[in-house]
Parts: structure tokens; C-alpha cells; sequence
């Protein structure tokens, strides 16, 4: 398995996906349905300066302010821009054994409001109170244009054996996302 050139060609397909909050809210399921599993990107127009203003809500969410603070010079960090928007956070999301859980839409909805102290999370919209200046993108796992064109994600627990390994090389290749924490 080449990890460069997989990663590259998963990389095309997200940013086909690319949709700005308001339409991936509004358009529900239709865009992603429930019970999906992937990989997700979350991207803003807002600059670090606005970023760092926008508060905490409560211990378990991504430190932000402090993030940034402590990163926004370094040199790998992700600079990568479409339509105004920067990537600022990726991840992976959807359930791990059968009966179908929670899942990459649910886990991308719980970046954008989760008042849970034990869930790590974004939480923009109790920080930011708006959807304009975000959007996200992802690559899931069981779209079936997706499986005819990776033979990995044909194989049993393919997310299991690949979801965390292909975000973590992503971050290798596109730069590390400022708002990730590991």
C-alpha cells in the first residue's frame, strides 16, 4: 500500500466534498447520511487573531487561544485554502462494530455544538455563534464510488485498520491542522 499516493487521491476526493456549514446543516443527510464511517476536515475564514477571541466553554473542549498561541509560527502547520477557507482541524469519526452507532456526520455535528465536558470538541457555535465563516469536508469509508476506487476499503475493518492511520499521514503530507491536538 502506498500511503503518498492513497493519501493524495483521498485528499481530491474530501475537497469534492467541500461544503460550507450552513449547507452541510441545512441539507442534512443529503449530504452525508448517519451511520457513515471516515475522515473530516474542518476548515474557517477566520484568522488566528479571531480564533484565539472565541472563548471556552468548558475543559474538555480544544484549547483554541492556547493552540494557536502556541503554534501559529511554526513552519508545518496546514496552510491549505479553498473558497477563503483554511483547514484549521482534522479527524475521524464513525462507529468501530455492528449494531451501527455513532458516525462521521454525528462526530462532525458534535465539532460544531457539544456542551458535554466529556467530549473533546470544537464546539464553534457556543464560541463563534455562526456558521458563515466555516466549513467542512470529508472522505467516507462506505460510499460506494469511494470502495470501487481504494481496494483497501473493501476489506473487513477497513476503518478500523486505516481511519487513524490515514489521518495521521495526511497531517504528514498537508501540514498538521493548528487546531489538532496530537
Amino acid at each position: 500500500m502506498n500511503y503518498k499516493t492513497i493519501i493524495q487521491e483521498i485528499h481530491e476526493v474530501q475537497l469534492q466534498t467541500f461544503c460550507p456549514l450552513e449547507r452541510f446543516v441545512t441539507k442534512g443527510t443529503s449530504i452525508l447520511p448517519k451511520h457513515k464511517r471516515g475522515l473530516y476536515w474542518i476548515w474557517t475564514k477566520l484568522d488566528f487573531e479571531e480564533l484565539k477571541n472565541g472563548g471556552n466553554n468548558h475543559k474538555s473542549e480544544v484549547p483554541i487561544k492556547d493552540l494557536i498561541t502556541q503554534r501559529m509560527e511554526l513552519n508545518h502547520i496546514c496552510k491549505l485554502e479553498k473558497d477563503g477557507f483554511r483547514v484549521v482541524y482534522n479527524g475521524i469519526g464513525g462507529y468501530k462494530n455492528n449494531p451501527k452507532g455513532f458516525g462521521l456526520r454525528e462526530r462532525i455535528m458534535q465539532e460544531l455544538n457539544s456542551n458535554d465536558y466529556r467530549t473533546g470538541t470544537l464546539n464553534i457555535r457556543n464560541r463563534y455563534n455562526t456558521d458563515t465563516n466555516w466549513a467542512v469536508s470529508f472522505f467516507d469509508f462506505d460510499n460506494d464510488d469511494n470502495k470501487a476506487k481504494f481496494d483497501f476499503l473493501n476489506e473487513t475493518n477497513a476503518y478500523q485498520n486505516y481511519a487513524s492511520k490515514l489521518e495521521k499521514v495526511w497531517r504528514l503530507e498537508f501540514g498538521h491542522p493548528i487546531l489538532c491536538r496530537h
